[in-house]
C-alpha cells in the first residue's frame, strides 16, 4: 500500500505531494467537490495530474492551501468560485515563491476586482480600503500536521528553490 503522500514535482524540484483522501481530510471537500474544482472546472489544478487509469492526482501544500482558501470564500463569504479563477491562478504563482514558514503571521487581502496581496500583520494596518481579509495562520496550522517532515532533511519542499550565481 502506498503512503498518503509521496515526493515529486516538476522541473526537478523535490516537493511532498499528497493524495486526494488526505486533501479531503484537510479541506473538508467531498471527493465529488474536489474532482469538480480540480478536474472539471479547473479552478485549482493538481500539481500532478493522473497519468492514466488507476493513477491519482497529487497535491502540494500550496495547492491544498488554495483549496482551503476557496472553501472559505465559498462557505463563509458566499463567493462564486468560477468568477475567481484568475485569483486562484495568480495566488498559485505567488505561493510558489513563498516558503511555508514565511506565510505565518500573514493575511490574504482580496480587493474588489480580484486583486490580492499577502501582508504580514504588521504591514496590514497600513492598508486602507474595502477588501476581504483571510488570516493564514489557522490554515497553515492545519496543513502543518500533514506536511510536517519526519526529519530535517525532508524540509526542503517547504522552501522555494533559489538560484545561486
Amino acid at each position: 500500500m502506498m503512503p498518503a503522500w509521496m515526493y515529486g514535482g516538476a522541473k526537478g524540484q523535490l516537493m511532498r505531494l499528497i493524495k486526494a483522501a488526505a486533501v479531503q481530510a484537510l479541506t473538508g471537500l467531498t471527493s465529488d467537490q474536489l474532482r469538480e474544482w480540480t478536474s472539471r472546472r479547473h479552478l485549482i489544478v493538481p500539481d500532478e495530474k493522473p497519468s492514466g487509469p488507476g493513477s491519482r492526482a497529487l497535491y502540494s501544500w500550496q495547492t491544498v492551501l488554495l483549496l482551503r482558501l476557496a472553501v472559505v470564500l465559498r462557505e463563509k463569504f458566499h463567493v462564486e468560485l468560477t468568477s475567481q479563477k484568475n485569483l486562484f491562478l495568480g495566488l498559485a504563482q505567488k505561493l510558489k515563491n513563498h516558503s511555508f514558514p514565511a506565510l505565518y503571521d500573514s493575511v490574504l487581502v482580496i480587493k474588489p476586482g480580484g486583486e490580492f496581496t499577502l501582508y504580514q500583520y504588521r504591514e496590514y494596518s497600513s492598508f486602507n480600503g474595502d477588501a476581504l481579509v483571510i488570516n493564514m495562520n489557522p490554515h497553515l496550522e492545519i496543513l502543518s500536521s500533514e506536511f510536517e517532515p519526519s526529519d530535517e532533511s525532508h524540509q526542503f519542499h517547504l522552501f522555494p528553490a533559489i538560484a545561486v550565481k
